[in-house]
């Protein structure tokens, strides 16, 4: 067993809480990364071929819209809905074990083991603990978007001190009823420095997402001038922008994109994981306990 580089459960202020998930990351960048492209991968295939049919959809409507030929509703709506539930079915689904895999990492690396234990040992973690994740993120979301429509805050405050039950679930050994409540006693004076982490976490990922979504902005534009040239010069077709979508450089570059989105969930999940190990040192002092209880069997 390799003592991790990283301590975990250590005081820490709101620089060092990033510089550690930085360096975690960097670390860990091999390892989480492969664990995460096994997941992402497909469903990112899966997404892009559903959002090409989604647009295609969109673009179908409007050009018999623009043609004066009533549009069949009920066949789009149809479709739509097919399409849409799909998406939000994957992305739940892939979202909740990205969740799962890289608190399972970290609890692994914590241990000493994350190196040595493998993909295998990381997915049967995160798979143990999946489907509790599953349930646990449909509270979360049922609670936060009730507390949505009593004047939009409340939403945010429970959405924020609520995420901490993901960390909670993982690297205790409680139940979803247990890690539900104990985020409010946890998050205690701390919600906005938690708020405040996740903000701009969530922007460092957003702007690494940027670099993955290049190839699909770059090759949306470059059609778009195409189809519109051809039209001015009067030898385009409308409808040939549907092409575009169904293009395989397209939907590769459309996998591409969700690909680095799902990967860089991940900055913000770890960010969130090191704010969990904050506070619990905060208020139970377990890594301090650590220290003692290896001092003394020296």
């Amino acid at each position: 067993m390799e003592a991790p580089r990283i301590e975990f459960y250590r005081l820490r202020d709101f620089g060092k809480k990033i510089n550690a998930t930085i360096e975690f990351l960097r670390e860990n960048f091999k390892g989480l990364f492969l664990c995460l492209l096994l997941i992402g991968g497909p469903a990112a295939l899966l997404l892009s071929i559903v959002f090409k049919n989604v647009m295609g959809s969109f673009f179908t409507l409007g050009f018999e819209t623009g043609s004066g030929t009533p549009p069949d509703l009920l066949n789009f709506f149809s479709l739509l809905g097919g399409n849409y539930f799909l998406m939000m079915l994957v992305s739940w689904l892939t979202v909740t074990f990205i969740v799962s895999v890289t608190f399972s990492y970290m609890k692994l690396y914590n241990e000493g083991v994350a190196k040595t234990a493998g993909v295998g040992e990381v997915f049967r973690l995160a798979l143990s603990k999946y489907g509790g994740l599953l349930l646990l993120g449909f509270l979360i979301a049922l609670v936060t978007i009730v507390g949505m429509f009593f004047f939009f805050l409340p939403g945010i405050y429970l959405g924020v001190t609520l995420s901490l039950a993901y960390p909670i679930f993982v690297f205790e050994k409680v139940g979803i009823g247990t890690a539900f409540s104990k985020t409010f006693t946890l998050i205690r004076d701390k919600w906005w420095s938690t708020f405040g982490l996740l903000i701009v976490s969530y922007l460092i990922a957003y702007a690494v997402q940027m670099v993955f979504s290049i190839p699909l902005a770059f090759l949306y534009v470059v059609e778009m001038f195409s189809v519109v040239e051809e039209m001015e010069a009067g030898s385009g077709d409308p409808t040939s922008i549907l092409d575009m979508f169904s293009s395989g450089y397209m939907t590769f570059a459309m996998a591409v994109s969700m690909v680095g989105t799902y990967m860089t969930y991940c900055i913000p999940l770890v960010a969130l994981g090191y704010q969990y190990s904050n506070l619990i040192e905060r208020s139970e002092g377990r890594g301090l306990m650590n220290e003692i209880e290896d001092f003394d069997t020296k």
